[in-house]
């Protein structure tokens, strides 16, 4: 390795270097750590990221031609390739236009003479024009001369020509329809508060009857009212017109014309009718309508007499007044019934818009003190026809001409816009729909047949223009608002059919080349597809559409049929231009094939990428087709056929030979053609196209694509094996040509960790390894597992390698040497830090190589048994122990070299003076470890650093329990200060966090000791009192019963504050004299002795010869409450044997809490005799090594602590 000779080193202090202590107070030794630690990252060890591959050393990539990255940088290079695919078709900005490639509609055209009526029509009609000016049209005549002059391009000749002969034509007769809607609130005139209502109606002429008219004799009823009114002064109006002369009113009864009457609707004030009639008009300016509303009151009355009146044919008979047929239906019967009057109103015609009205009319009645109430609702619109001896009904003729107008009209609209025409909002000028009313008024065109002339029209020219769909969408549902199924002739009907299927044909044509008519990438020509298929969609759920077209295909098979059709046009379109663009990649004829291969199906990838991400929308969102479905499936068929057609006919038995020669050659020139990333780049096409078949519905028949991969598992597996040739002679050239990285391009992941070139090229090669197989996603998990386990294994054995050459060149270094000085250099954590690098590296194949799911599949597939021989996980694992290891033998070797001064730090901190404080006594010990570990973190990841740490921990831990248990026992104070010591050490090791894990801080080991020192550093009575604490867990952990049971009664006194006990008896003691029985008796005694120093020990009788005494004895104590409730206060109960030659034997012991027993916690004891039995099994001394005990035996400097080791030395040898 390369490394440059000025890098800083870290020397390890030698044991015998002098050590003095600093008086002064040291900052605090976390604030020294988090210093070293500034700008560590924390979870850098958790979350492998792979180098940036720029760090590289471009010599290396460039040993073996840059193999790996020619195969990574396949799958970007597909998307690219996807990319300008979708481009191409979107070259332009606007939509393509549908002009270009829809079928092109029969175009119809007036002959010249035909023309030339339609515009003597346009002119006689505005010549002719009657009613009023609407809001929406306009007033001038000669306005609308010049629009259509306009509009027609005629010229002034033969506008003049033309309208002189529409002015030789006779006016047409007009005509004003009437339809009685209803009534509301009318007067109610019979006893049961309603009416039976009618209407009599008709046109009343504007100029003056004759006067032997005047003279007509009115009925009875309306002699007595005219009598009244001219009491009153008044009027009388009933079809008549009042006319003031000079000297005296006049009434002028004024004859009805052709007089109708309605149904009469029974019972109601609220009558309706929807009645219809038409009345001819002598004079718009001075007609007038009037309608009376009658209450009938007889079967025969006044409509009787009206139809009478009406079937006179004479113009004298017309003449007639309505008061006369009041009076011939008036019954001839003496008494009889007359019919009341309910209301009338009379409504000027010159008052009448042109567009015609509805509206609700106020009643009037005959005078101003005429008791009359509510309105009436007529719709009232005009008409004309002309006297031609036609029939008035058919009028086939206007509504064919009402069609050709407008289709002159929108033409001369389109001519006159700049823009294009998807952009005009269809809307006529006024001068236009002025003459298409007063058109429509004059030839009888319905407003269904208005409706349908514009939709025939605007779609007619549609298909010539393009307009927006809006704008058909817009007519055809004010087509099927208006129409009703007997509204229309079977003529109107086989146009309105012919139409409709027109432009369904125009539209599948456009759906048929959907891919250029409207690229997928292009938004504005998606919209367009969008409102198309929407108006199709809404074309075919119209009633009008149903009842015109019987016979239609459904949509959705129409939209199938023309999306498969133009799909397969399309791809023979698309296979001639990929083999046209082959040629220029190669002159070689089979690679011709594959480039050919490959642009084919980045082209169905780009197409399909379209389908499911746009058209699927469009189409399954409006007309509910599954166009990804139809699509794909079609695609695929076609495509699986020529793929396969292609590889195994073009390439013949050449191809096969290949797949067999890869099996044993290497080296070979048709081995690398094979490799070559071409082939592959077509297995990653192959593969796009296969994954968009997963968006497919679930189907039982397979599809013949996904068998793809088959053809391809030579190269595959051939690949691997070049690879790992390829992947060891990179490690070699690697470490050959290795550098340390810049302080900049090694700052990756971590603060001033360093690390060298030749890690990256490794890492970089096993993620580009990985990244090519998850490029390739073997379909097949089980035929995977063999691939998979053999990249594996070929990447762990190149991490061994690598890990194996890099600690080689550690060790040719010296690093192990025991001579001379130990330096940790910049070498050495580079070292250690590279292969960390790799090993983390490699634990990412069980993610990246997907093994979870190839090994579940292949336990499935073959059973458990071959999954365990063949564990994935258990070879990279072998790898990990391996080079983690290698990395573990470095740290330990560091830490080894370290533990001599730490030996000496841990030393002087035992011996420093007391009055020393554990701040001052363990600074030497921090400085040291702060200085030596600093650049070591600075150099190392954190992960190797925290190795580093735990190590240097354990051994600080293990000088510590050493010095414990080798050293002279020291006072208390001392301990207190180790004690205290230790919290700052893992204060300065855990560094808030930054350092080690407080996991790995507080292991067993640590525990232990913490507990070892928490003793050390209690006086001498406390160690006591632990002592007996101790005995007390062991009492309640003893459960056996071979040395006896001992069986009590306790209880304490609060009144007397005595302590009373009973012994009862003791069953299977040991036997300890010679004929195997024993002599036992029990020592009673309150410990610990400072506590109980007043109180004496009692003793029991002694039982001869029985290993089961009864002893039923009972002693009194004098102790306080407050004596009982100390920590670790005891009664202790020692058996004894007692002999009369030598000394008494030890039996057994069993203690008691005596806060546990009854009474001490302050409440009263009743009966004694009614306390339990406690049962307490005998022990033998139980030695507790590093226990309170044993630490009280080291303070030989401590009488109390001698005296009591020695008397229970003493208890202790007996038991023994």
């Amino acid at each position: 390795m390369d490394l440059p000779g000025d890098l800083s080193r870290l020397h390890v202090k030698s044991p015998k270097s002098p050590r003095q202590h600093r008086k002064h107070v040291t900052p605090p030794s976390t604030t020294r750590m988090l210093a070293a630690l500034e700008g560590k990252v924390d979870n850098q060890d958790e979350v492998f990221q792979t180098p940036p591959r720029e760090l590289q050393n471009p010599r290396v990539q460039e040993s073996d031609s840059n193999f790996f990255e020619s195969f990574t940088a396949l799958s970007w290079r597909q998307e690219n390739k996807r990319l300008r695919a979708a481009s191409d078709e979107d070259r332009e900005r606007h939509p393509p236009s549908e002009g270009q490639f829809a079928i092109k509609p029969e175009v119809q055209r007036l002959s010249k003479k035909e023309f030339e009526l339609l515009y003597i029509e346009v002119l006689y009609t505005i010549k002719h024009k009657i009613g009023t000016t609407a809001g929406g049209h306009l007033p001038y005549i000669q306005d609308l001369y010049q629009y259509a002059q306009e509009a027609f391009r005629i010229s002034p000749e033969d506008h003049a020509r033309l309208l002189a002969k529409a002015t030789e034509e006779k006016p047409p007769i007009i005509i004003l329809n009437v339809t009685v809607i209803k009534a509301r609130d009318l007067e109610a005139k019979d006893a049961d508060g309603f009416s039976d209502p009618y209407c009599m109606l008709g046109i009343m002429p504007g100029r003056l009857l004759d006067q032997d008219l005047s003279s007509a004799v009115l009925s009875d009823e309306e002699d007595h009212h005219r009598k009244e009114e001219k009491k009153r002064g008044g009027s009388l109006r009933k079809f008549s017109l009042t006319k003031k002369k000079k000297d005296k009113t006049v009434k002028e009864l004024i004859p009805a014309k052709l007089i109708k009457t309605t149904d009469v609707k029974p019972n109601t004030v609220n009558p309706v009718w929807e009645e219809k009639f038409r009345f001819d008009l002598d004079d718009v300016n001075s007609d007038r309508l009037h309608l009376d509303i009658w209450d009938h009151d007889e079967e025969f009355s006044v409509i009787d007499a009206a139809k009478k009146l009406n079937e006179v044919q004479s113009m004298k008979g017309l003449g007639r007044f309505f008061k006369q047929v009041a009076q011939s239906a008036r019954p001839r019967i003496k008494g009889g019934d007359v019919d009341d009057f309910l209301g009338c109103i009379t409504v000027p015609i010159k008052d009448l818009p042109s567009t015609g009205i509805e509206k609700y009319y106020q009643l009037h009645g005959r005078s101003s003190k005429s008791n009359v109430q509510g309105e009436i609702k007529l719709r009232l619109q005009f008409a004309t026809r002309e006297d031609r001896g036609l029939d008035e009904d058919d009028n086939w003729t206007d509504v064919r001409q009402h069609e050709d107008l407008i289709c002159l009209f929108i033409e001369h609209e389109v001519r006159r816009i700049r823009e294009s025409p998807s952009s005009w909002n269809g809307v006529l000028p006024k001068a236009a729909t002025t003459i298409l009313h007063q058109h429509a008024i004059q030839g009888d065109v319905t407003d269904v047949q208005q409706a349908v002339c514009r939709w025939m029209a605007y779609s007619r020219k549609h298909m010539e223009y393009t307009f927006s769909y809006e704008l058909l969408m817009r007519f055809l549902e004010s087509l099927d608002q208006k129409w009703t199924p007997d509204s229309l002739s079977r003529e109107e009907e086989q146009c309105l059919n012919e139409s409709f299927m027109n432009l369904k044909d125009y539209c599948m044509s456009l759906i048929k080349r959907r891919r250029e008519v409207y690229p997928y990438s292009n938004k504005q020509a998606l919209k367009r597809l969008d409102q198309m298929v929407k108006v199709l969609v809404r074309i075919y759920s119209t009633d009008v559409f149903k009842y015109v077209c019987p016979f239609a295909k459904d949509l959705h098979s129409e939209i199938n049929t023309v999306a498969k059709r133009g799909t397969l046009e399309w791809y023979e379109r698309v296979i001639h231009l990929s083999k046209k663009s082959s040629k220029r990649h190669t002159m070689d004829q089979e690679e011709d094939i594959i480039y050919s291969l490959i642009d084919l199906t980045n082209c169905l990838n780009a197409d399909l990428y379209g389908a499911i991400n746009e058209y699927q929308k469009i189409f399954d969102n409006v007309s509910n087709v599954n166009y990804f479905s139809i699509t794909y499936k079609h695609l695929e068929k076609l495509h699986s056929s020529h793929v396969i057609k292609s590889l195994e006919e073009e390439l013949g038995e050449e191809f096969t030979e290949c797949m067999k020669k890869t099996n044993s050659s290497k080296g070979n020139k048709v081995m690398e053609g094979v490799l070559g990333t071409t082939y592959f780049e077509l297995y990653l096409a192959l593969q796009e196209f296969c994954k968009y078949g997963q968006q497919l519905p679930e189907s039982p028949e397979p599809l013949q694509i996904e068998q793809y991969y088959k053809w391809f598992r030579f190269a595959v597996t051939q690949w691997i094996s070049v690879a790992q040739v390829r992947a060891i002679h990179r490690i070699h050239k690697a470490i050959e040509l290795d550098k340390l990285l810049s302080s900049k391009a090694a700052d990756v992941g971590s603060s001033g960790a360093k690390f060298s070139t030749s890690a990256v090229d490794v890492c970089c090669c096993f993620s580009q390894i990985s990244e090519f197989w998850r490029q390739l996603d073997w379909p097949d998990l089980v035929d995977a597992f063999s691939m998979v386990l053999k990249l594996t294994k070929d990447m762990s054995d190149c991490a061994k390698i690598y890990a194996d050459e890099i600690h080689q060149k550690l060790i040719d270094k010296g690093y192990y040497d025991d001579e001379g000085q130990f330096d940790v250099t910049e070498q050495l954590c580079i070292t250690i830090n590279n292969i960390e690098q790799v090993r983390r590296a490699l634990k990412q194949l069980p993610e990246t190589l997907n093994f979870v799911n190839i090994q579940h599949a292949v336990e499935q597939w073959e059973g458990a048994e071959l999954g365990v021989k063949s564990n994935l996980h258990a070879t990279v694992k072998e790898a990990d122990q391996m080079m983690s290891s290698k990395i573990k033998k470095v740290v330990d070797h560091v830490a080894d070299k370290m533990r001599p001064d730490i030996k000496s730090d841990v030393f002087h901190l035992n011996w420093a003076p007391e009055s020393v404080p554990a701040e001052e006594a363990v600074e030497d010990l921090l400085k040291y470890l702060d200085s030596n570990l600093l650049t070591l973190n600075q150099h190392l990841l954190k992960s190797n650093f925290d190795r580093i740490l735990h190590s240097i921990w354990v051994e600080v831990l293990e000088e510590f329990k050493e010095v414990l248990v080798t050293e002279e026992s020291r006072k208390p104070v001392i301990y207190k200060r180790m004690y205290d010591a230790l919290e700052l050490l893992v204060d300065f090791f855990h560094a808030n966090e930054k350092g080690l894990d407080m996991k790995r801080i507080t292991t067993e080991q640590y525990i232990e000791l913490k507990k070892l020192l928490a003793l050390y550093k209690k006086d001498t009575l406390k160690l006591i009192t632990i002592f007996y604490e101790e005995k007390l867990k062991q009492q309640a952990e003893f459960k056996s019963k071979e040395y006896g049971v001992l069986n009590v009664r306790m209880c304490y006194r609060n009144e007397t504050q005595t302590m009373f006990v009973e012994i009862l008896n003791a069953k299977d003691v040991i036997p300890l004299d010679a004929n195997g029985f024993s002599d036992p008796y029990v020592l009673i005694q309150f410990c610990p002795e400072h506590i109980f120093h007043d109180v004496p020990v009692q003793k029991t009788s002694i039982k001869k010869k029985t290993l089961n005494p009864v002893f039923d004895e009972s002693f009194e104590f004098n102790v306080s409450i407050d004596q009982c409730r100390q920590r670790g206060a005891v009664l202790v109960f020692t058996v004894m044997d007692h002999d009369y030659v030598f000394e008494n034997d030890f039996a057994g012991e069993a203690y008691v809490d005596l806060c546990n027993i009854p009474g001490v916690d302050g409440q009263d004891i009743s009966g004694f005799d009614a306390l339990a039995i406690t049962a307490l099994p005998l022990m033998q001394p139980q030695h507790k090594e590093n226990g309170a005990l044993d630490i009280l035996a080291s303070r030989e400097w401590d009488k109390d602590a001698q005296e009591f080791v020695k008397k229970r030395s003493k208890v202790e040898e007996k038991a023994a």
